[in-house]
Order: C-alpha cells, then structure tokens, then sequence
C-alpha cells in the first residue's frame, strides 16, 4: 500500500471522528471498575486515580482534535450527523462526559471538600438536561432522515437513548453523599430516565434479535459492535441496585406507602428502601442474564472469525474494538453489585477476575491502537479509501 508522505498532522488529527470517545469511555469506566472491584489491594486506588486522570487528558486530547477538524472545515459538523455511520456514534461523547462524572464521585469525595458533592450535583441536572434534549432530539432527527437505512445493525440504534440510561448509574454514586432533600429527587430522575433508556433497549434489542435470525452474524469488521447489546442489561441492574441501596438510607420509612394508608400511625416494620431493594435485586438478577447471554454471544462471535478457530481471521485494529470494553465493565459493576447484595463471596471472586481479564482487555485493544496509529493504518488518509480504522467513526 502505497501512502502519501505529505499527510501533515492536522490532516491526520481531522480523521478523529465521534467514535474516538469510545476509547474515553473505556478507559473512563476501567478507572470506575477498579474503585469498586471487591478485592481492593494496597496500590490500587492509586493506580484507579492515574487511569481516571489520564482520561480526563485523553478527552481533552480528543475534544480539541474535533474542534480542531470542525473549525478547519465547519461543513464537517453537519456531514457528521448526516453521515450514516458516524452520526450514532455522536452520544459516546456523554457517555465518556458520564464515567468522568462517576470517576469524580469515586475519586475524588474523600480528597476534596463539600464543593464536591454540590458540583457534583450541579453536574448531574446540566447531564439530565443535555442528555434527555439529545436523546429526543437527536433520535427525531435520524427518524427525519430515515438513517436507519444507512446503518443496518440495529444494535447501534441504541446508542442516542443511551446516555439516558447512565442516569440511574450516576444517581446512585452521587446520592450517597447528598443531603437527602436533594437525594431524593436525584434518585426519582434516576428511576424516571433509567426507565426510558431500558424501554428503549428492549425495542432495539428485539429488532437486533430479528436481524441476527434473519440475517445471521454481522460481517468480521462489525463483529466487536455486538457487545453493545450487553450495556442496557448490565447498567440497568447496577443502577436500579445502587438507587435502591441509597434509597433504604434516604427515603422516609413510609415514603409512597403513607399515600397508600395515611390513616396508618403504627410502627412501620418494612420501610419503602428495604421494599424497593428486595424488588431491585430480584429485577437486576433477571436482566442480569440478558446481559450474560449477549455477552457471550457476542463473544462468540468475535472468536469464531479468528484463525484460532477456524475462521479467516480477525479485521485489523479499529475504534471498534473499543466497543468490547465499555460494556463489558457495566457487566462486571452489576455482577458485583448482585454479589453484595446475596452476600456471596464466590461472586466477587469471580468479579475480581473479570476485572484482571477486563484491565487485560484494555492494555490490549490500546497498545494495538497505538501500534495501528505509528504504522500509520489508523488516521491515515488512506483510511477513506480503504475503511481500515474508520468503521466506528
């Protein structure tokens, strides 16, 4: 292959598209993922806070080359939500703005004063506000244009309502150290907007369904997109058990059932918190095996096309590939969760390896990534002729 030595930087840094916050994203949650491993290890925190500094510089690095690529060619902005494939990946941008959000909570309470939890909670209405505006939004718009067409894997439909769907996980880290008359309506969003991100899932993940037994498995290049199917099950069951948890400690004992008997003045023996988190772990256990059975699938799937197995063999590196990691870490949060709240040590045994494999994952898919960029298969111009490294822009 044959390149052209006078690609400059700038012209390298203009291929950077939305689907590079994918790998904000992924580093982002892996920084969340080691605060809340079960096992913690003397070193680890700190190894936590240089992953989660380090991706607030890397998304830093990769806002300043999109600003860099939409002022050097302003039509770009606009290509790049008419563009089929980019345009759903515009929303990974919130979802990195998320885990640096929960990232902060888990970080940074203990080190910083009280002007923490008030720009935390600052934070999360201006998210709930930009989030919901770009789920209807920006889903009217790719309805307007019939975009659907132009992308053919159901599965990343999903991704303009799933900033939305954070809301919940983002609920329950930041409510822990609210004052309870601001708690309270952060969990209700929570519950409120968790909701509309599931309901939407489970509409995609149904047309996702249908296309695998229609269509059967996605090309080789598309194959690492299929773990997006994990991320609705697993956030959801975090989120409704982490909402819960802090519920059982800020909600009034008769919060809700008082409107149910308020002629009722007898001792309470089951508060609404200890309601709603038996009926929150129950439900998280039963999403929790969707979850499980996408990830797997998609596992699979991915496998099958490498020469280890007989298959052709595995598309060169990608932004892609970032796709398996972001989700991944939902799955691990939930199963350790669900771990806490059934008291079983098995699990977060199993957890704790997980997120071995899980750190594993990442140091791969990154030291690749850097590799494809120094060889010059990534973010060269060359990239527009061929598709290498361009298939999750």
């Amino acid at each position: 292959m044959v390149f052209d030595d006078r690609v400059t930087l700038k012209d390298r840094l203009c291929l950077i598209k939305w689907g590079w916050y994918t790998i904000s994203m992924a580093t982002g949650g892996l920084a969340v993922l080691l605060s809340r491993t079960p096992h913690q290890f003397t070193g680890l925190e700190v190894i936590g806070k240089i992953i989660y500094i380090f991706n607030l510089a890397l998304f830093l690095a990769i806002t300043t080359c999109m600003a860099v690529r939409f002022i050097s060619r302003p039509i770009a902005l606009k290509e790049s939500f008419r563009d089929g494939n980019e345009s759903y990946y515009a929303p990974t941008c919130l979802l990195a703005i998320a885990t640096i959000i929960l990232g902060a909570e888990g970080y940074g309470t203990s080190a910083c004063g009280p002007w923490l939890q008030v720009a935390l909670r600052t934070a999360f209405w201006i998210y709930v506000a930009i989030s919901t505006l770009s789920a209807i939004l920006h889903n009217w718009y790719l309805y307007h244009l019939a975009m659907a067409s132009q992308e053919p894997f159901p599965i990343a439909r999903l991704l303009p309502s799933f900033p939305a769907m954070l809301f919940g996980t983002i609920a329950s880290s930041i409510a822990a150290n609210q004052p309870r008359d601001q708690a309270i309506p952060i969990l209700i969003a929570g519950v409120t907007l968790q909701g509309f991100g599931f309901i939407m899932s489970l509409l995609i993940c149904a047309e996702y369904q249908y296309f695998l037994a229609k269509h059967s498995l996605p090309e080789r290049a598309k194959r690492p997109h299929m773990f997006i199917a994990v991320g609705p099950w697993s956030f959801t069951a975090l989120a409704l058990i982490g909402m819960a948890k802090e519920g059982v400690k800020c909600f009034p004992s008769r919060y809700i059932i008082l409107y149910a008997d308020p002629t009722s003045t007898g001792n309470v023996t089951v508060s609404t918190g200890d309601v709603a988190l038996v009926i929150a772990s129950f439900f998280a256990i039963f999403v929790w095996a969707m979850a499980f059975f996408y990830l797997y699938i998609a596992a699979i799937s991915v496998l099958a096309s490498t020469r280890m197995f007989g298959g052709p063999g595995a598309p060169l590196i990608s932004v892609v590939y970032w796709g398996m990691v972001f989700p991944n870490t939902g799955f691990i949060i939930a199963t350790i969760s669900i771990g806490q709240v059934l008291q079983s040590p098995a699990i977060l045994w199993v957890t704790s390896v997980l997120t071995v494999l899980q750190v594993i994952m990442w140091l791969g898919v990154g030291s690749a990534t850097i590799l494809a960029v120094a060889r010059r298969q990534m973010l060269w111009l060359e990239d527009v002729k061929t598709g290498i490294g361009d298939d999750f822009s």
